[in-house]
């Protein structure tokens, strides 16, 4: 259980200063293979565990989270903040009342930054700042943000993803003061850099506690990590999900900001309807410029970059050891991770961003083919 000692902004549910000082130091729950409990029903098959997984979203909990990545990234402009997610590690306090009500807060060392969400509205607070910013409107494509990394909402994200792959079981072992059931998913696609998802998730409820996800370069070094690390499956009360402005503390409001509107991009053309031998698919009409190829784990994604940010993008990536890649026009490089592929392209007042758990190869044709039609 995770204790609650204040109910503001200004004032977190746990006290701040302890869970920074233990954020460095905390090690993953030790977590080897466990019998299941004497006594109680034997573990879902590895079927019916993703099913109970993807139906878990409405189960409340509170607890607290450590995600860690190992993805090495370059650093992109307009997008650090998302990117250093994925390259280090990440902790997280949670607390879920279901799927319009919940609160996430992003520990960080200056303090924290809290998302809270009820219903259509969203608002922000940061710490550092002192400022609570409410969010306006929505988005259907926003950065990625410490909530995603969750293992609740990571696992529900990749298996609704992989739903065509299959699973296998893995034994059960001990997650957050648990027993934990697990899962595998293996993605057929040769394309993909993918090796394995695997999943741990309490057995009665379905709630995901641990993800583990491994590229095909070193299956068995898992290159991003996230795991509760203590959880109560109880509902948060309702005063720790509303947002209050604390004494000092400014407020302000904004209009959601999507993909393409955080890189400056306007008046986009329409991404080709087909990419590297993977038909575009029909995801984001109303965000221009941007498009998803490709099914479930082995897809990319297109945002469209203006000259100014492609072309820093491009140098950047280059001081950091990126591959030159050939183009008809323009001049565009690929960096591998050990799960991202990434390409960029720059050319005159336009550019190009490519991401994808998919090959190099595969995102090095999607480039060629881009800079080779007229834009």
């Amino acid at each position: 259980m995770v204790p609650a000692s204040s109910r503001t902004p200004g004032r977190p549910a746990l006290s701040r200063r302890a869970l920074l000082v233990g954020a460095g130091a905390a090690a993953l729950v030790a977590a080897g293979s466990v019998a299941w409990p004497a006594g109680a029903t034997s573990a879902p098959g590895p079927a019916a565990l993703r099913d109970l997984v993807l139906a878990s979203a409405g189960r409340p909990y509170t607890g607290v989270a450590e995600a860690s990545g190992r993805l090495g990234l370059p650093e992109l402009p307009q997008l650090e903040q998302a990117t250093a997610l994925f390259t280090r590690t990440t902790r997280i306090r949670a607390f879920h009342a279901g799927p319009d009500r919940w609160r996430v807060d992003e520990l960080t060392p200056a303090g924290e930054r809290d998302t809270y969400h009820l219903g259509d509205t969203e608002t922000l607070w940061d710490f550092g700042s002192g400022r609570l910013t409410r969010v306006t409107g929505s988005t259907s494509l926003r950065l990625p943000r410490a909530a995603d990394l969750l293992p609740p909402d990571l696992a529900r994200r990749i298996l609704a993803a992989a739903a065509a792959d299959p699973v296998t079981a893995l034994p059960a072992r001990r997650v957050a003061g648990r027993s934990a059931a697990g899962l595998r998913v293996t993605p057929v696609d040769p394309d993909t850099t993918v090796a394995h998802v695997d999943v741990w998730a309490d057995a009665p409820t379905g709630l995901p506690l641990r993800v583990e996800v491994a590229g095909r370069a070193d299956p068995g070094r898992p290159v991003l990590i996230s795991e509760l690390t203590s959880v109560d499956l109880t509902a948060p009360a309702d005063d720790v999900l509303t947002p209050v402005l604390p004494p000092g503390g400014t407020a302000a409001e904004v209009r959601a900001v999507d993909l393409t509107g955080a890189l400056r991009v306007l008046g986009a053309a329409a991404p080709p309807a087909r990419l590297a031998d993977r038909d575009r698919r029909p995801r984001y009409p109303d965000l221009p410029g941007v498009g998803v190829y490709g099914p479930g784990l082995s897809g990319f994604v297109l945002v469209p970059l203006t000259g100014r940010v492609a072309a820093q993008a491009v140098q950047g990536a280059s001081g950091a050891g990126a591959v030159p890649i050939e183009v008809p026009t323009g001049r565009a490089v690929g960096v591998s991770t050990p799960l991202l592929s990434v390409a960029v392209r720059a050319g005159g007042r336009r550019g190009a961003l490519l991401v994808g758990t998919v090959s190099p190869d595969v995102l090095a044709r999607a480039v060629t083919e881009l800079a080779g039609q007229p834009r």
